[in-house]
């Protein structure tokens, strides 16, 4: 893992937008809790917190989703060099075309792809996550825009309502059990329940 941490911080040092410290480390420890075994990423990037996730839970498989092609390539060069390459695969397009038409079902959803589309995918993510399976989705405070903290520039009220009406879907769902976590740029925890 720690090879894991130094490329991070080479990829964070290079201003690629990956998940932050606390937030890795709940989705980290989130893994390690629930051992899932297949595992879905909308947001592929350079597939770090990918195998991050596969190397905490040996018996998981994982699909990303991703649409810059370039970026798949580095993640699958990462994926090989951490000896996960047999167990991820990745589905190269736009989100919103893909999550539609997935098949099967997964036990652990993370959800780090672009922002304003979450409420939009999730009624589909929904349909393939597993009873009993986690939702785990980063940045759902948005820069603080969405719980008020910082007022909303014009051109992201449209992400932060869309973003709002997600969080509201997510806790108000009676089947399903969410916690928000404000720590960072907000994470939210949702299980499954019916």
């Amino acid at each position: 893992m720690e090879r894991i941490y130094e490329l991070r911080k080479e990829a964070k040092a290079n201003g690629e937008p990956i998940l932050r410290d606390k937030s890795f480390e709940l989705l980290l420890e989130t893994i390690r809790i629930k051992k899932p075994t297949k595992i879905l990423e909308i947001g592929v990037n350079l597939g770090l917190s990918g195998i991050a996730m596969l190397l905490n839970c040996q018996t998981a498989s994982l699909t990303g989703i991703e649409i810059d092609e370039e970026k798949i390539a580095l993640a699958k060069e990462n994926y090989k060099e951490f000896g996960v390459d047999k167990r991820a695969k990745i589905f190269q397009g736009d989100a919103s075309e893909i999550i539609p038409v997935l098949t099967g079902e997964y036990d652990f959803i993370f959800l780090d792809g672009p922002k304003g589309h979450y409420f939009e995918y999730l009624p589909n993510l929904l349909a393939v996550l597993k009873v009993g399976g986690t939702l785990f989705a980063d940045n759902v405070l948005f820069r603080g825009f969405v719980d008020g903290t910082v007022k909303t520039p014009h051109r992201y009220n449209t992400t932060k309502n869309s973003m709002t009406k997600f969080l509201d879907a997510i806790t108000n769902d009676k089947k399903l059990s969410t916690t928000i976590y404000k720590m960072e740029d907000g994470v939210s925890v949702t299980e499954k329940l019916l």
